[in-house]
């Protein structure tokens, strides 16, 4: 099995958040390889400081893989929680079953299976799309007790879809191909960085330039029919059936909070907003941070 432990990719990243933030990543988490729904799952498995009081789900996003949520899965096993940070299909580390036609759907649904196979409560945390893949998931999982999430982007809607776009323009004809030649544009296959805006995940050059460099993130190869099928997933009413903590960084010149007021204004249930006072896509800079681990904290305890 392919593993981290060796990965230049890793071991550049967890070298910047140290040098560029200050955090350092004390634990170390189990590489493990799960089938679900028929993928071989790479999982990064942070075992709990002591007994654990339950599991937290990490969920990448469009430009990711488990691995950067790192520092969220190191902060959760110091408080005492299992985190599971999955690879989802085609990304990462992880090798998707041999028919899997790049459809998004398969991400919530993963989610969820993995929900439903843990033990003891269960929380979702997603960051960028995998904020509204963990929504999708705790509606299909079978007991999620929470959700957080730090943006909750409905990619359905085609003006947060043409927002989400490295360029308008990109959007706005992606829109338009989705439309009248599906079957055509299903097979364009472009690097990550060609497709979103990686330079903003972050407010420091160095990190910035490592998401669009990285040749497991803005260098990967997506099909276009992964964001045909994200922007044509209907979105039902966001129930699910758990609160639901949107954490979003209050400087995210990407997706800035108003493209979640949206999703969010539509959530039933149990539902609380925290602005950070800064913090970009990728929220690791001060007092974000501490802001971001305070709400998490709290939403764990309760």
């Amino acid at each position: 099995m392919e593993t981290y432990a060796n990965s230049p990719s890793w071991h550049r990243y967890r070298q910047l958040l140290l040098d560029t933030f200050g955090i350092p990543i004390r634990h170390v988490p189990i590489e493990r390889c799960k089938t679900v729904l028929g993928h071989d799952v790479h999982l990064d498995d942070w075992r709990s400081e002591g007994r654990s009081r339950g599991t937290l789900i990490l969920v990448h996003g469009g430009g990711g893989n488990g691995r950067i949520l790192a520092p969220l899965a190191d902060f959760a096993a110091g408080l005492g929680w299992r985190a599971l940070a999955p690879d989802l299909p085609g990304y990462g580390l992880t090798r998707p079953r041999a028919d899997f036609c790049w459809d998004y759907g398969e991400w919530p649904a993963v989610i969820a299976a993995l929900a439903d196979d843990c033990q003891g409560p269960v929380v979702l945390m997603g960051l960028s799309v995998g904020g509204m893949t963990a929504a999708l998931a705790a509606q299909a999982a079978r007991g999620v007790q929470g959700v957080i999430a730090t943006t909750l982007l409905d990619m359905s809607d085609p003006a947060t879809f043409v927002r989400a776009a490295k360029w308008r323009w990109l959007g706005e004809a992606s829109l338009l191909g989705f439309r009248w030649m599906p079957s055509i544009v299903d097979r364009l296959r472009l690097p990550l960085r060609l497709v979103a805006p990686l330079d903003r995940m972050s407010s420091h050059p160095a990190m910035a330039e490592y998401f669009e460099n990285d040749p497991l993130l803005g260098r990967l190869r997506v099909p276009s029919r992964f964001f045909r099928t994200m922007h044509t997933l209907h979105v039902p009413r966001l129930e699910p059936r758990c609160p639901l903590l949107l954490v979003h960084p209050g400087a995210d010149n990407w997706t800035p909070t108003a493209m979640s007021r949206a999703a969010f204004d539509r959530v039933l249930g149990d539902k609380r907003l925290r602005e950070l006072s800064n913090g970009s896509h990728l929220p690791v800079e001060l007092p974000a941070r501490l802001e971001l681990e305070e709400e998490v904290t709290q939403f764990l305890k309760a």
